[in-house]
């Protein structure tokens, strides 16, 4: 109310006021602490601030000298390196508040792109600009954001995405030997952007190694740190920020988790004239009397009018203070690791990546098309606003914790919420249970029959000793000797009142008796499968649930006597005439019952076979 009624009585006296201001540039500079306040202020000490400071000195430069210091403040509350200040004897370079992680970005591409072909023009002085710049080449690993590739776009830059390591981290073997390859191409490399907390999982980029590989190679190196940057306000957090003095530019979103409205980001370079020769312009209408002897940042960035962001940077930063902005990081990292404790709880579900700081990806287990109805579900509830994301073919959510509001509580809600929802996926469409086979594949154990009260016992699946089990409910339990066999392979049968799902993969002409005969074209790939390498085949979880379950093993019952009875049981009943299924409907089985690429060797449901039996057919 007082910031409201301060407004309402300044647009009553406007006219008494200047229409210009009466400071020189450097007037704010002895008003303001050099580094950000470590405990919170009082609003009344801010607000009157507002007066003192501030409106002496409005638009401009106050504007500007606020963002400058201000800038400061974040770069020390960070731990980024002295270059990036605006107010250090041995800095030239400083911060400024861009829209945008995408439009920093951007911005480092142009600036470095602007460098090089500056660069190139000293040993080729004849040669065209656009023909400079179809040379060049940047990089940036696979789990870069969608930003990095859009910069590229619009540099007209080639962009290469570089594999990570298991960790989902760009190293600098990969990065130096794609550089090696593309100079052999006549090809030159310009810059690196490196990922600190990368949008699927949060990883990070080794900078350590990057840093020192770029600085050898004469590479613009740029970090995008959009989420994970507000941690570095916590020094144990700072680990990742190893090999940051060989970065050229650094931005990241207070936006995302320090509590500060959008938009607004921070952008820091370690040389602004590389800036200011990429977007000064000097025309008559947009000089001053202190062009040139004052910061300006409309030559930092691609617009030339820009918002006073700064100042609400500057009311977070006052009214909490480093310690509870420190604080509010913990904060979100702690329930982080709580909702991550309730995902392990569960065996429904799997965490396919590490945590890193409030961000958690989780995922049902089994095919992907269990966890995209889950986000859908979830998502139409109305209830949780969640992201999905792949890694390594998979569907995935992210989970993430960034207010200074939530509680444990609601964690606990937001839980009940999934967990009760991927309850009612799992008992509508099949409940599966599954046992080691000897090669070390899960491969299913027994059908479950939903039950009235299978939505609320869905999700207390456990485990005791290697077996999974479900309380309450009526299953089929198949022989446990069939554990010993690596070649099992458990397919799920069709849902009591459903057609067969196969029935309109058969040409109209061809007859009922034919569609049952044993022994098809499919059986000869099983008799070999002791003879070759494990191949994945059609997963068993992609099939949809149906009545009572049928297995047989044709050519393994007639060649081995001990193991005939058993393998009876563990191949169902398939059609003869495979031959006679219509391509398309081959393609649609392939397209539809997610099978896997070939060969790959993971086993999904324990056949064994040389090859995918319907993209043979295909």
């Amino acid at each position: 109310k007082e910031m409201v009624d301060y407004i309402c009585q300044y647009l009553s006296n406007v006219r008494e006021r200047r229409v210009t201001p009466d400071v020189k540039p450097g007037y704010m500079r002895a008003q303001l602490p050099d580094s950000a306040p470590m405990d919170p202020d009082s609003w009344d000490n801010i607000f009157g601030d507002i007066e003192k400071i501030i409106m002496p000195g409005a638009s401009s430069p106050a504007c500007t000298e606020l963002e400058m210091n201000v800038m400061d403040w974040m770069a020390k509350m960070l731990g980024l390196p002295d270059k990036f200040l605006h107010h250090h004897p041995d800095s030239v370079g400083g911060g400024v508040l861009q829209s945008t992680v995408s439009e920093s970005t951007l911005v480092a591409l142009l600036a470095a792109r602007k460098n090089k072909i500056l660069e190139m023009k000293i040993s080729e002085p004849d040669t065209d600009e656009s023909s400079l710049n179809s040379r060049l080449i940047a990089y940036a690993s696979d789990q870069a954001h969608s930003s990095v590739e859009k910069a590229g776009l619009i540099a007209l830059v080639k962009m290469r995405f570089l594999p990570v390591d298991e960790n989902f981290s760009l190293r600098g073997e990969t990065l130096k030997k794609a550089i090696a390859e593309d100079r052999k191409k006549g090809l030159v490399p310009v810059f690196v952007c490196a990922t600190l907390g990368t949008t699927g999982v949060c990883a990070f980029d080794n900078l350590s190694e990057l840093g020192p590989i770029c600085d050898a190679e004469g590479l613009w190196l740029h970090i995008d740190a959009a989420y994970a940057g507000t941690a570095f306000v916590c020094p144990e957090f700072r680990l990742f920020l190893d090999g940051i003095e060989y970065a050229d530019s650094f931005t990241f979103n207070p936006s995302k988790w320090m509590m500060v409205h959008f938009d607004c980001t921070g952008f820091w370079v370690k040389d602004k004239y590389k800036l200011h020769q990429t977007f000064s312009v000097n025309p008559v209408y947009l000089r001053h009397p202190n062009s040139g002897a004052a910061v300006d940042f409309m030559h930092w960035q691609i617009p030339l009018s820009r918002r006073f962001r700064s100042l609400k940077l500057w009311f977070v930063i006052r009214s909490f203070g480093v310690k509870k902005l420190q604080a509010h990081v913990r904060h979100g990292t702690e329930t982080a690791k709580f909702f991550e404790s309730l995902v392990r709880s569960d065996p429904l579900f799997e965490i396919p990546a590490k945590r890193h700081l409030g961000l958690v990806v989780f995922r049902l287990k089994g095919p992907n098309w269990l966890t995209e109805k889950l986000l859908k579900e979830l998502s139409s509830s109305g209830r949780l606003f969640l992201i999905p994301a792949t890694i390594h073919d998979k569907f995935i959510i992210r989970f993430t914790v960034t207010s200074q509001f939530t509680t444990r509580e609601d964690i606990l809600q937001d839980w009940n919420i999934i967990q009760h929802t991927a309850a009612q996926i799992v008992s509508q469409n099949y409940g599966l249970h599954c046992i080691n086979s000897g090669a070390g594949a899960r491969i299913p154990n027994m059908i479950v029959k939903p039950s009235s009260d299978a939505i609320s016992n869905a999700s207390q699946l456990y485990l005791d000793e290697g077996k999974h089990k479900i309380p309450s409910r009526k299953t089929e339990v198949q022989p446990k000797k069939l554990a010993e066999s690596p070649s099992m392979c458990v397919i799920s049968q069709q849902v009591k009142g459903q057609g067969d799902p196969l029935d309109d993969c058969f040409p109209e002409d061809v007859q009922d008796v034919t569609k049952n005969k044993l022994t098809s074209f499919l059986f000869s790939y099983l008799s070999v499968q002791g003879k070759k390498k494990t191949a994945r085949s059609l997963s068993c979880n992609s099939v949809p649930m149906t009545g009572s379950l049928e297995q047989c093993n044709p050519k393994a019952a007639a060649t081995d006597k001990k193991e005939s009875r058993a393998n009876a049981r563990i191949l169902s009943r398939l059609p003869e005439e495979v031959m006679m299924f219509k391509k398309s409907a081959f393609k649609k089985l392939i397209k539809f019952y997610s099978v896997p690429s070939f060969p790959e060797c993971s086993i999904q449901c324990g056949l064994q076979l040389p090859c995918c039996p319907l993209q043979a057919i295909v």
